[in-house]
């Protein structure tokens, strides 16, 4: 019988040897990573609670910056509509434009600390938005002492028109690369509520147009937008009082929704009694725990 010749030794140890290679750069490829995936299994490690806090600080700055940035877009656009309304004598349309575009303007101020000559230029009793408002919604001749109030001239409306506008654009420029740190923000809110906010919440912030429910929104609505920012390190900090400040900001939210009709909001000077101190009371508390943010972020 014929038989086929044996295989030699040689080619079946090259071929041992070449399997053998072969499975160790298979395990090879399954134990090895590239850069992209190293840092991803690093990304995904727990930070540290020094590490996340340093994260968030740099986040809520950023994230505020950029809320600024976009209110003072929208706002400019607006101030520019409620402008050209109130320069060429549509005092009708322009009442009907003054409390929402002054909302953008509103929702900024926590950071007022940052353009003190604007915020005074633009909001103070006698200039700006509110030189405005006193020509909108006059007084009568009794409550100024029997005296007619003379309506502004054309030359008048233009002047305090445009002085509105170019502070409106400086504001704009003033807050495009602004970021305020965490301790700011927290200030900021604080002086804000326990300023502009109560006294809005008892009607004093807008005397004639009475739409201090408009600005107490959006005073509420900024505010807001700093603590969600502010949350994840306060939970660190204290996590009781961002518990407590979750509930005292719907609480605030709550009153100024029962208030609302769609989107618009009634005189102040219409409210009851009990509407007034449910609000005020609302707010109060909101006012209180803010105003413990700071201590507690610098502790």
């Amino acid at each position: 019988m014929h038989h086929p010749p044996a295989r030699s030794k040689p080619r079946t140890t090259a071929l041992v040897a070449a399997a053998s290679a072969t499975l160790l750069l298979a395990l090879a490829g399954c134990t090895s990573s590239s850069p992209s995936e190293a840092a991803a299994a690093a990304a995904a490690k727990p930070l540290s609670q020094q590490a996340f806090i340093t994260r968030q600080l740099g986040l809520s700055s950023v994230d505020f910056g950029e809320y600024l940035r976009r209110q003072a877009f929208t706002l400019q656009s607006g101030t520019t509509e409620f402008v050209t309304a109130w320069e060429s004598g549509d005092d009708d349309l322009a009442r009907s434009l003054y409390a929402p575009t002054r909302s953008f303007y509103n929702r900024m101020l926590a950071a007022s600390a940052s353009f003190p000559e604007l915020d005074a230029s633009l909001d103070a009793g006698d200039s700006g938005w509110h030189a405005i408002e006193a020509q909108l919604w006059p007084l009568t001749a009794e409550e100024n002492q029997g005296m007619p109030v003379r309506p502004a001239t054309a030359d008048q409306r233009q002047a305090v028109g445009q002085q509105l506008e170019t502070d409106t654009k400086s504001l704009t420029g003033a807050v495009s690369g602004l970021r305020p740190t965490v301790e700011e923000q927290a200030a900021g809110v604080a002086a804000l509520m326990a300023g502009r906010g109560r006294a809005a919440a008892a009607g004093e912030q807008e005397p004639r147009s009475h739409t201090d429910l408009y600005d107490l929104q959006a005073y509420v609505d900024g505010s807001r937008e700093v603590f969600s920012g502010l949350r994840p390190i306060l939970v660190t900090q204290n996590a009781a009082l961002a518990t407590t400040l979750d509930h005292r900001f719907d609480a605030a939210e709550g009153q100024l929704n029962a208030l609302r009709t769609g989107v618009s909001f009634p005189g102040f000077d219409t409210l009851t009694g009990d509407q007034r101190q449910a609000l005020q009371a609302a707010v109060g508390d909101l006012t209180q725990s803010l105003g413990q943010v700071p201590q507690t972020l610098a502790g």
